[in-house]
């Protein structure tokens, strides 16, 4: 239990962190099942919560695609069906999300050729997870707003 509490200090994890952490210091399997039993009931541990949190920080200034949070929830050990679930409850609109991520990068492409500056916006969004489809979208509507020179 105090190897778990501890690997909670810095910030919340999903409940498969802890039982790998747990196991590679090598704890039985029964004495992990029973912390993370009790971790639950205290409420330390909570794949829905941890979730929503990770989505709530990656929708921020540093926002993320849809596809691209859902690959990090299942990286931690998020089931399949809770990540999509919360995805549906707690992510806004991809093209507000996506605008956000795009606005400043926009801004430094000021000036550059459209070819350039679609490229480069477009690569962007699409390494951070967006759909071609939003990135190209945005590409459009952020070059009438940053991309043609003064």
């Amino acid at each position: 239990m105090a190897a778990a509490l501890r690997f909670l200090a810095s910030r919340s994890r999903s409940e498969a962190e802890v039982r790998a952490r747990l196991t590679s210091r090598g704890v039985s399997a029964d004495d992990v099942d029973a912390t993370l039993r009790r971790l639950r009931e205290l409420g330390y541990v909570d794949d829905a919560d941890f979730a929503q949190a990770l989505i709530r920080a990656r929708s921020g200034a540093r926002a993320r695609g849809r596809s691209l949070i859902a690959e990090e929830l299942r990286a931690k050990g998020v089931d399949d069906e809770l990540a999509r679930a919360t995805l549906d409850a707690c992510y806004g609109d991809e093209i507000d999300t996506a605008r956000t991520a795009a606005l400043r990068q926009a801004r430094r492409l000021h000036g550059r050729p459209f070819p350039e500056f679609r490229q480069k916006l477009g690569a962007f969004l699409v390494r951070r997870g967006f759909e071609h489809a939003t990135a190209e979208s945005l590409v459009t509507e952020l070059w009438d707003a940053y991309g043609v020179p003064d």
